[in-house]
This record gives C-alpha cells, structure tokens and sequence, in this order.
C-alpha cells in the first residue's frame, strides 16, 4: 500500500462510523420515514449471507445457512426491503449470485437448501440439497408480488452464477456438472474432475434454454471458471482458474456463447492475483472499453480486494498497449482515492467485492463494502483504533505462526459487508444497505433496464470433423511473439545456435504502422532457404497433450502426482513447424489442451501456461505464440505471400494467397494435419536442386524402429502418451549399460542415489532424488529457514528436474533443469545455482552426454516436460489411487475438519506454493468442508493403516512444516486425542 496509515485510519474511522450508523436505521422490510437517500435512487436486490460461508476464489460454491435474496425498493438506507426467498430457505438455505434480466423485470439466482425444509415449488418439494438456479418474476407482481420459478432441479450437482443470454436464448451458469466432459474424461473412463488442487469438482460454463432444457457445457478447464456475464458485444466475459503447474491465478477471459473462440483478455501476465467478478462499464459512457473488476489472492480475504477498472479495449496486458497509438504504460488501475489491499494481510481502506456497474450514463459502481475492523482480546475494533506499531506488527506477513497466533491482535473478523454506491468521478461512498450481526450483503444489481447485448450467432463449424469430435488449429508463426520476447531469443542459448549464428530468430523492424514491438521475426529471411536465417531458426515440432483431470472421491491421488504442482498429463502426438513458423493440425475438441513448441530435440522452450480448448469442428487460427492483441498477423500481407525461389517450385507455386507455409503443405496433403505418434521433420521446402541450397537435417525418433536399433528403447515402451515414472523413467537408470550403469555409480546418499528402492514417501528413492533438492545450509552448518506467510519453509537447492513454471521462469521443465545440461551435454537455462549444486562430472567420469540414446532421451525430455510427476495415469494399478466410498463426509464434518480447521488450515492455504528453492504446499484448505474432504482424500493412500498416511505422518512428526527446526512437539501428536479422531476416520475406510 502506497498512502500513509494516517490517511488510511482516517477513513477506516469514516466507513466504520457510516455503517454502525446504518446498522442502527436499516436492514429488514421498514417501513421508516428516514428521508436520507442516494443520489440517483433505483431499486437494487443483493444477497444477505451467512458471515461463516468461506469465500475464495478457489471456493467455487460456498456456503452455510442464513442466505437469502433481498429486494431494496431504492438505493437508500431508508427503502424497505423485503426478503423474496425466505419461504423457501426457511433460514436454512442459502443464495448467491442474483442477475437482472435486460427489461429489468427479472431476476435469476442460485439458491440451495436442505431437503429437510417443507417448501414447496409447484407442487413439488422446492430444496434437494444442492445448489439450483432460480428466477424470481417482477413483471405482474412488482417488486414484492413476483412469482418464484426454480428452473435447474439437480440433487447431484451445483448451478451457481446465472445470467441471462440476450434474445432470450437462455442462460450462461457456472457447474459442476460437468455434463459431456465427465463422461470420457480421460483415458476412456467415465468420472467427475477435481480442479487441480485436487479439492473440488470443477466449475464450467454451461448454457441452457429459458425452461432449464438442452443444458449444454461450453468450456473445458482443468479448474474453475466463475463469474459469467455477457458483453455488450454479445461475447461471454468470465473469470478463469488458470493453475498450470505453479501458476495460480484467474484472469479475465472471453468467449461466444457457443464455447468458441476462446481467448484471455486480461490479466494472464499483469501484477495481482486473481481478477474477480468482471463487468463491462456503461458502453455509452466515458469508461466504454472498461471493466470493472476486483483483485485479490487467492484465499484469505473473504474474496474481498481491490476496486480495479481494466481498459481492455486498449491494453491486452498492464504496459502492453494494443497499438502505438496508445500510452505505454496502462491497463489497469485502482479507482478509489486511497488505493486498497489486493494481497493478504491487513488492508487499512477495506476491501471491495462483487463490483456492478450502473449503466445509467452516471458511472457509478454498486458494490460490496467492508471496513477495516480486528479483534483485540477477541473483541472487535475499528483499525482506526490502531497504533502506528500495531498496524505495523499486523501488516509483517514475515512474523512466525506462533507469534501470529498468540498476538492478542487478530485480523480474524467475519466478513460484514454492506451495500455501498460508488461514484468514482465524486470519489463518493453512499451505503444503501448494512446487514444484521452475523451476516453480510453482496452481490448488489440494479433492477432497472439496460441495452440488451447483441445476440450472437454461432460459430459456422465443419460438419466432417465435428461429427469426428475433431477441431483444428493453425498457428500462424511461433516467432511472431510479444514484446516481451516470451517465445524469443531470451528463451535460447548458444546451444540452440547453429555455427555461423549469431541470432536464432532473424529480426527486423515491424511494418505494421501501429505494431508496439521494437523488432518482430523477420519471416521472409527464416523461410528462404538461401539465407543463413533459414538454418539458424529453431522451432522443429510442436507438441499437443492432454490433462488428466483428478477423479472425484479417490484416495492417495496427491502422492500419486509425487512432487510436482503440475497435474496429470497425456502426450497425443507431434506435429512438424514449418520454416515460417507456422503449424495447422487436428486435435480432440472439448478437452483440456496443451501445445509446446519444441526444439529439435524435442524439448519444450516454454511451459504452456494455460489450458486451450476447441469445440467440435471449430476451426481455430492464432497469430502465434504470447501474441498481443492488436491488428493483422505477422505472417499475413506480403510477408506471408513473399514466397522465396530457393522454395521448391511445385509447393511454392502451389502457395495461395494468405496461406501460411502450413496451410499449404496441409491443403496439398491433408494427411499432414493428423499428429504424429513420434519426433518426425523432414524439409520438404528446400529445393536442394539449386546450387548452395541445403535442407534442414531431418529428424526421426521413435521409441522404437529407429534406422539405427542402438536408438532404441530397451526399456518398456509407453503407451498412449502416459509415461509413469516407476514404469518408464527408473529403468533408464537401471538398465545395464555396463561399467556405465547409472546405479553403479549412483547408489549413496551422499550423493546421487538413482536406486529403485522405496523411500520414507512411499516413492522410489531416485524420484525424490530427482525433485527434491538438498536443505541449504548456513556458514554453521544449520538449515536456512524463511517464513513465508507465517510458515517456516526450509530453504532447498533447486533440485536436478525443476518442475516449476512461475511467472518469471517459465522456460520448459527439460530445458532449465540441470539433469537435461548433464545429459545432453549443452548449457541451457537451468542457471548457475544449480550448475554449483550438480557441478559438471569430474574428469575421468563417463562422458554423461552420450550415456543415453535418442529414445531415452525423448523419453527422458517427455517426462520433465510433462511435469515430471510421478504417475501420469491415476488408474495404473501401482499408483496408490483407489476410490473409496466407505469414508464419511458427515463424519469428517463433525469430526475431522474441526481439527483441520484449528491445527492446519493456517498454513494450507491456496497461493502460499514456493518454487523451486521451496517445497510447495500441495495440501490446500480453504473452510468449504466438501472441497476440504475431497483433499483430504488424497492424502491418505491405506485405509487399513492410519499412521502411514501422509494426512497423520507428516504433522505427527518433527519438524512439521519442515523449516520448524526448533519445533519442540508434533502439531499431531500420536497418541493424542486428534491423531486418535483422525486415526479412527480413516480405519472407517477399511474393509480388510
């Protein structure tokens, strides 16, 4: 935070004042002759909620009983207000995310209650103890004389975020039904998803008609997508889990109404964490092109951040403007005068949530409002009570748990929030609505007409290849890339250089007027083979993989996965890239996707950083790789119609204009569209007839049926893209080579141990050996320790295979890990901290480069690649995971998760992941008890033996976390009351 804490308690003092006078006129149907109002008064609805239901983004249905829907007759303190669903919760249910229809006559909502509750709908029992979608009617009764209709009727499954699609076409929800995705969701099995934390079914979008009929799913992510509203432009707005590997975040993405042309519009690469609730400003307005939006972590503040207004009209990401024609630097800002906290920890301003932006030609922004408010000694005081020294203590994220925890200052009050309406040119905050004690209200909307979004069409498919479940996919160029170079030169090495190169990508000065890139890829020069650049290019192959998504209800699936943050993945095949870059192939519509573009060696220059997804017989084209949005493509105009005379003449005279190099090769053999089981590159572009014209060296490797047998796999052979590690990697290390077998030398401790024997994690030593690096030690001997977020981690080498992405490294695993350097013999981006860890073999030791063939090393590239996790196949026989039905949720909820929630959820939290000088926290509890059960889960491997399982070996022993050092007792000890709870859980499950 950037302004003084004076002027933050100044107005912590403000709001905390505002709304305790609140609290003393409004709230519940009144019928008061208060005359206070707000400028501009319409009538609004909002949800009143329990303040224990446990909001994070990561949450994406929580809740407890007390919610309900509120109607205000204006946006005034001093309107009456009328509860529209209580008949129907009975003060047991709960409801969320009301939305107004375009008339302004309608609301449609998500609400859940207990089967238990009498109500009634239609004759029918109105509650089946899931989360159903609503609408409550205004057009003949008013605003308090409506009719209810419950439109979804699920007791499976959850429907949560509705809105209305324009043109009456129904509507866009949020589900975990999961509805054509589970039912072939990997593998050829038949299951529910786990996001990618392993904690709940995952939420998509799903569309359905006005009745609730033909509810059809439109997205295809490996965790939550949350939030939808529909744009001006007819376009679905939504905010979007993006957790590959260890990016964790969710930025703004839009797609049409029928799933297709998906694409992030904000937010995949600007500063904060997860961008929230996203609306359009009032189009007709000075903010037209804007959102508004919160920003907040993932976990830890009752899903309240920053008021954030994103010109996403102008800007693809924060300082990356769409053309020269606009500023550099931009994107996003805080609206408030006093900018508010959008991390954890204290935030003196408050927090905001739920933003909705009136489109009355006023710009004002209905929203969410809590105070700044702790507890001393377990009472509750406004911040503005707070010394400079207080604030300054509750504000260090560094102090140790303990120190946290016995401060007789907590920042631990219940979420409170009230209705607020506010004016960002006046900087004004007017409440409309404070809720009672134990409750807060969100979700506020406007119940007044708005202009209905444009109703667009679907997307003209290819009849053929959706009836086949196929899409297509063409990439213009990989090197047409952004600003930042993130599929550059900064991503390769002298390695990838070729002698005679100085530079891998031939660069040159843009032409399009408005490009915001100093340098973009010279295409004409990569794609002629007379020019030096042509050799010098580094991209070869792309590959395509799938996720494989957690199953629901499974047991042991977190040690399965082993020490990655990347889930589960399949390889389905290669695809060679052309000279100028580009690549067009067919993949699986409706799946998870994944493209990596490869080196000709086959390992990845970058980590895809999210998840792609086609539907049926959509054909897809992208400008290329990190591309900003902005005009035409690179490779279009003349530099994709340049087609240079030492091309051979039957394809380049065969080129049409506009094509890509792809797109011609493939129209002339369509073949060339179906990926590849294996590393294939052949250049059939160089016309080698003329004199000084050479090809590209073609490449082939198989894991087996190489030209040359000594490539071959002598190993067991993957199948179906799924390499485990116990399976395919360990007898690499194991298979005799002779004098130069890797266990003959790596067999200790002390050093390298790449011997198949089990380890204390119930893995293989040698894996642990691989991604584990060593404590780091102090001048004294001692393990460096850092608290992070209160938690003291152990401080770790990077380990030999780095399965990290981050945001400032997300170069590919095999090529900034140390094992690849060692293997290959090359030096590439795994850095000079671990090439001091795992210096180069000493002299006289085999030479480590040539120790493996072209197959093993495919292999090896594929694995790392891939995450490095330990199984890829949840199902494999070996991997531990076993679906169990036998262990209680009721009994974990009354039970287990009270012991979870006091002795464990402080430090497993959503967002706390470390990187690689850190073991990550894998294990998330966020308070939603269903979501904490199904994590649980995956902690324990044998239910007939409780003490082995990591949920009770881990915090019964010493240290735990693993950077306590000077931990004198086990937070579980065994023998105590807790372990025993725990302990006697887990024995339910077993049915030896």
């Amino acid at each position: 935070m950037s302004t003084p804490a004076g002027r933050s308690i100044a107005l912590v003092a403000a709001a905390t004042a505002a709304a305790a006078a609140l609290v003393a006129c409004g709230g519940g149907s009144r019928s008061s002759t208060d005359t206070v109002t707000v400028e501009g008064d319409v009538p609004i609805a909002y949800v009143m909620r329990s303040s224990q239901v446990r909001m994070a983004p990561t949450n994406g249905a929580p809740t407890a009983p007390g919610g309900d829907l509120m109607v205000r007759e204006r946006s005034s303190p001093s309107a009456r207000e009328h509860n529209i669903t209580r008949r129907i919760t009975q003060g047991q249910g709960d409801v969320s995310d009301p939305e107004v229809s375009y008339d302004g006559k309608k609301i449609v909502f998500s609400l859940r209650c207990p089967r238990t509750n009498t109500a009634t709908i239609d004759g029918q029992p109105a509650c089946t103890g899931r989360w159903n979608i609503w609408e409550y009617d205004m057009s003949e009764g008013g605003l308090t004389g409506g009719r209810l209709r419950r439109i979804t009727h699920s007791d499976q499954d959850d429907d949560v975020d509705p809105v209305y699609l324009p043109a009456g076409r129904g509507f866009v929800f949020s589900s975990n039904r999961q509805t054509k995705s589970r039912l072939d969701q990997a593998l050829g099995r038949s299951y529910y998803a786990l996001d990618e934390y392993e904690r709940e079914r995952v939420f998509h979008l799903h569309t359905m008609k006005v009745d609730g009929s033909d509810i059809q799913q439109i997205t295809f992510n490996q965790s939550h997508d949350r939030n939808p509203v529909v744009r001006p432009n007819g376009d679905i707005l939504f905010s979007r889990w993006e957790h590959l590997g260890d990016r964790n975040r969710f930025a703004i993405f839009r797609v049409k109404p029928d799933g297709t042309d998906m694409f992030v519009l904000y937010g995949a690469h600007s500063p904060g964490n997860s961008f929230l609730h996203p609306r359009d400003m009032d189009p007709r307005g000075p903010y037209a092109g804007f959102l508004a939006t919160t920003l907040m972590p993932l976990q830890g503040t009752d899903e309240g951040g920053a008021l954030v207004f994103v010109d996403a009209a102008n800007y693809s990401e924060y300082n990356t403007p769409a053309n020269n024609t606009v500023p550099a630097q931009g994107g996003q800002r805080q609206v408030t005068a006093q900018e508010l906290n959008q991390e954890r920890g204290l935030s003196l301003y408050g927090r905001v949530t739920t933003p909705y932006p009136l489109w009355d030609g006023t710009d004002r922004v209905l929203l969410a409002y809590r105070p700044c408010e702790v507890t001393r000694r377990g009472e509750v005081v406004p911040c503005s009570t707070l010394t400079r020294a207080e604030i300054e203590r509750l504000s260090d994220r560094e102090r140790p748990l303990e120190q946290m925890q016995a401060d007789e200052l907590q920042d631990d009050v219940p979420p409170n929030y009230a209705i607020y309406m506010f004016d960002p040119a006046k900087q004004t905050w007017r409440i409309v609505a404070a809720p009672p004690p134990g409750y807060m209200y969100t979700d506020p909307i406007a119940l007044q007409p708005r202009p209905e979004p444009h109703a667009a069409d679907p997307t003209n498919v290819d009849p053929a290849l959706a009836a086949q479940g196929l899409a297509l996919i063409e990439v213009r160029s990989v090197y047409d890339t952004d600003g930042l170079g993130r599929m550059g030169e900064m991503m390769l090495t002298d390695a990838d250089r070729p002698p005679g190169c100085t530079r891998a990508i031939a660069l040159r000065a843009p032409t399009e007027p408005t490009d915001t890139r100093a340098q973009v890829a010279d295409l004409v020069r990569i794609k002629d083979p007379a020019d030096p650049a042509y050799h010098c290019a580094p991209a070869r192959f792309v590959r395509a993989t799938k996720a494989i998504p957690p199953p629901s209800g499974a047991t042991g699936v977190r040690e399965a996965i082993g020490e990655t943050d990347f889930e589960q993945q399949q390889i389905l095949g290669y695809a060679p890239i052309e000279p100028d870059g580009s690549f067009k192939l067919l993949v699986p519509a409706d799946i998870p996707l994944a493209l990596a573009v490869l080196d000709a060696q086959g390992r990845a220059f970058q980590t895809h950083a999210n998840w792609i997804q086609v539907r049926p017989g959509e054909r897809r084209t992208c400008d290329g790789c990190h591309s900003p949005r902005r005009g035409g493509a690179l490779n279009s105009g003349a530099m994709v119609d340049t087609m240079p005379a030492a091309l051979r003449p039957a394809l380049a005279g065969a080129h049409q204009p506009g094509e890509t190099m792809a797109s011609t090769r493939t129209r002339l053999d369509p073949d060339v569209l179906n990926l590849l089981a294996d590393l294939s590159y052949t250049d059939v572009w160089a016309d080698t007839s003329r004199p000084g014209i050479t090809a590209r060296p073609s490449i082939e490797v198989r894991y087996t049926g190489n030209a040359d047998a000594q490539d071959d796999l002598a190993t067991p052979v993957p199948v179906n893209g799924v390499i485990n590690y116990p399976e395919h990697i360990q007898p690499l290390w194991e298979r005799d080579r002779g004098s130069n077998t890797c266990v003959s030398c790596h067999n200790e401790n002390a050093r390298l141990d790449l011997r198949g024997t089990l380890g204390g994690s119930g893995r293989l030593v040698s894996y642990d050996e691989l991604l584990i690096g060593d404590p780091l030690l102090d001048a004294s001997g001692a393990p460096v320790t850092r608290i992070r977020d209160g938690v003291p981690m152990l401080a770790r080498q990077v380990p030999l295979v780095n399965a990290s992405s981050s945001a400032m490294n997300t170069a590919g695993i095999a090529r900034k890990s140390r094992l690849t350097e060692i293997l290959w013999g090359q030096q590439l981006l795994a850095g000079n901290a671990a090439r001091t860890a795992y210096p180069d073999p000493p002299a006289g030791a085999p030479d480590h480069a040539s120790m493996l063939n072209a197959a093993e090393k495919r292999l090896l590239a594929e694995w790392m690649d891939l995450g490095a996790q330990y199984y890829n196949d949840p199902f494999h026989p070996s991997s531990g995971v076993r679906t169990v039905t036998s262990l209680s949720l009721e009994t974990f909820r009354a039970q287990v998760y009270p012991i979870l929630r006091n002795s464990c959820i402080a430090c497993h939290q959503a967002g706390l992941e470390a990187g690689p000088n850190f073991r990550g926290n894998r294990y998330v509890l966020t308070g939603d008890v269903e979501g904490d059960f199904n994590v649980t889960l995956t902690m324990i491997n044998d239910t007939c033996n409780a003490a082995a399982n990591p949920l009770l070996a881990r915090p019964s022993n010493v240290p735990h976390p693993s950077g306590a050092t000077g931990q004198a007792s086990a937070v579980l000890p065994p023998g105590g009351t807790a372990y025993a709870a725990i302990a006697n859980w887990i024995a339910t499950g077993c049915r030896n």
